[in-house]
């Protein structure tokens, strides 16, 4: 992490702020059954009090939609992690991209997010961090925050805590996200492009347990 840079872009003013990308690497387990990791990179896009968080490939392919009119080569699973956040409405949208037919749908998230702040404090890269604990999606989930920095967001679907959520994981060892760097954007412009069908979570869980089932269950459907 460059820490001058970190430590120079968290104490700036508010309204710098409000125009800035958060990039997180995440190690996460792809199979909960086994012990192997992966790392991606993702980012969490901030404007006003709109959020984005997204993958880089992700973030990659909705430029290149927004600015020259078609998708780059993207990764996509049912485990991608989109999401679209409003901090002054309290509105989570989960994006979803099937993996064969690319058909877009998204799930508007009512889950209350109930942090237990505690007294704990640990330093991340020169960043005094104070700790939280919440249970969510059947996780233990730990978040270390930075109180000095005016926007209450963090990875994936979690925010709501008095700071930026500088690490993030959950008990079983299978998520872990680290802030790693902090840019400042040029675009006034989140150009998220997905949003689709509004399905059910229900309904969601019907189409990963078909896919994942029978991953050519997509296309036996259009025919």
């Amino acid at each position: 992490m460059k820490k001058i840079l970190l430590i120079l872009l968290l104490l700036s003013n508010f309204v710098f702020a409000q125009n800035i990308s958060f990039v997180y690497e995440l190690k996460y387990k792809p199979d909960s059954n086994k012990d192997s990791l992966l790392t991606e990179v993702y980012y969490l896009d901030v404007l006003g009090n709109q959020s984005v968080f997204r993958s880089e490939q992700a973030r990659i392919s909705d430029s290149l939609k927004y600015n020259m009119g078609f998708r780059g080569i993207e990764k996509i699973t049912f485990t991608e992690l989109y999401v679209i956040k409003n901090r002054e409405s309290k509105e989570i949208i989960k994006n979803i991209t099937t993996p064969l037919m690319n058909d877009l749908y998204f799930i508007r998230l009512k889950d209350h997010i109930d942090w237990q702040i505690l007294n704990d404090i640990q330093k991340i890269d020169n960043i005094d961090c104070q700790k939280a604990t919440v249970n969510y999606g059947g996780r233990n989930w730990t978040a270390w925050f930075d109180k000095n920095t005016l926007i209450q967001d963090g990875p994936y679907v979690f925010q709501g805590l008095p700071g930026l959520i500088v690490k993030l994981y959950d008990d079983k060892g299978d998520y872990d996200f680290n802030l790693m760097e902090i840019k400042n954007n040029k675009d006034h412009q989140l150009f998220y492009l997905r949003k689709g069908k509004e399905i059910s979570w229900d309904i969601y869980k019907k189409l990963q347990y078909n896919y994942y089932s029978d991953p050519f269950s997509e296309i036996k459907n259009e025919v």
